[in-house]
């Protein structure tokens, strides 16, 4: 299965959805005199908020429309920057590329993030936010990079789309910067098939997502509300059926964590001795939702040989995450003249040196995630017993001794 939230799938989720369509309130509003509406996109909405320890959620269709309506909700377009890392999923560029800025690309460090040094060195007068991806289940070193923006002025944004559940030193990642955005696609910590989520604890910023999301309504509307509406929006709604799955998908958090973070520490202490290899740092080690093992070897060949040896492949060849394998983004092919008109937003191969070499010589071993497209397509998985991860430890430790001299 692609992710822990889709793997425990069970009876709770289809009951969940069977009372959703009993009720007939298929969509999120519904009168609150009926007992029979059930509210799930406002329960989710305020568990989420809870959860993260902030004042506000919104509820969308996906995390590439979180992280589109949180940039356009804090006034970013033509014109601007936004510095992005060049290890990260396609819609963290997309979603800036279609407000009309243009992402700067930043190199990673050993966290696999955004490396805060060379962040700085890209701060022009034209950057507006910096785009903090917290990629593989970890997060970034949020301290660094918040002290960067308050220096200089600029907006840190949270896409913790890979990442939900996490946090950094106690604080939920999403709820640090003005705004974060979750994911819960089939690769996520929980999952309805798609959808997201956007937080914040601006109530400003709230108000201006949740219009966005819902063809101008202010929060939380009752009825159409004609002419009360404080701008043009468009309808990134989340369902109540979607909203059900999560509501039960959410009551199982704590168990995919533990669970997903007690199989990662066995199966790193299976594989530590293995010669040459090395781990990726994590800035807030407890704060890690434990989805991905990433690993590094000596070098690109010795990499590329034991990751074809375990049917996977490395990091550098995990397509629409490498900033130069994009291709509809290197070609320009959008279909905003606007967009089509942004200068300077794509980087061919070797412009990041720093994250192409680190990327060459890494693995990732999927832990709670199994994703062909990032690489994780050896590993474990929530359901996983010791002797599972003790036969998966076995082919690793072969694979590497047969390659790393």
């Amino acid at each position: 299965m692609p992710g822990p939230g889709n793997d425990l799938i069970d009876e709770l989720e289809v009951e969940a959805v069977a009372r959703v369509l009993r009720s007939g309130y298929l969509g999120r509003y519904g009168p609150d005199d009926d007992p029979a509406f059930g509210a799930e996109v406002l329960t989710l909405e305020q568990r989420i908020a809870e959860l993260a320890g902030v004042g506000h959620a919104v509820a969308v269709n996906s995390g590439t429309s979180a992280i589109w309506t949180l940039l356009c909700s804090l006034g970013i377009g033509p014109g601007d920057e936004v510095i992005v890392p060049g290890f990260t999923f396609v819609a963290s560029m997309s979603a800036i590329i279609y407000t009309g800025a243009s992402p700067v690309l930043a190199e990673v460090d050993d966290t696999f993030n955004l490396d805060p040094r060379d962040v700085e060195a890209r701060i022009t007068d034209k950057t507006k936010a910096i785009l903090a991806v917290h990629m593989l289940g970890a997060g970034c070193d949020l301290d660094a990079l918040c002290d960067i923006a308050n220096r200089h002025g600029i907006m840190l944004i949270e896409d913790a789309a890979q990442a939900f559940g996490g946090s950094h030193r106690g604080r939920r990642l999403g709820s640090i910067g003005i705004g974060g955005a979750y994911s819960f696609n089939l690769y996520k910590t929980i999952t309805c098939g798609d959808g997201g989520m956007l937080v914040t604890n601006s109530p400003d910023v709230y108000e201006r997502c949740f219009a966005l999301h819902d063809q101008g309504h202010l929060p939380l509307r009752r009825g159409v509300e004609v002419g009360n509406r404080p701008f043009l929006g468009l309808n990134f709604r989340m369902t109540e059926l979607s909203a059900a799955v999560l509501n039960v998908q959410l009551s199982r958090l704590d168990h995919i964590l533990s669970t997903l973070r007690s199989n990662k520490a066995a199966l790193r202490a299976a594989i530590e001795t293995a010669p040459g290899t090395g781990f990726r740092r994590l800035v807030d080690p407890a704060g890690d939702i434990a989805t991905h093992l990433v690993v590094t070897l000596p070098d690109a060949d010795s990499a590329a040989a034991v990751a074809g040896e375990l049917g996977t492949k490395t990091l550098a060849k995990s397509g629409w995450h490498v900033y130069h394998q994009m291709e509809h983004l290197l070609q320009r092919r959008v279909v905003s003249a606007f967009a089509q008109s942004v200068a300077d937003y794509v980087a061919v191969p070797g412009a990041l040196p720093a994250t192409d070499a680190l990327l060459a010589r890494s693995i990732t071993l999927g832990v709670g995630v199994v994703d062909p497209g990032i690489g994780s397509a050896f590993g474990i998985n929530v359901r996983s017993t010791p002797s599972d991860i003790e036969r998966v430890a076995d082919r690793f430790r072969a694979a590497v001794e047969h390659h790393v001299h």
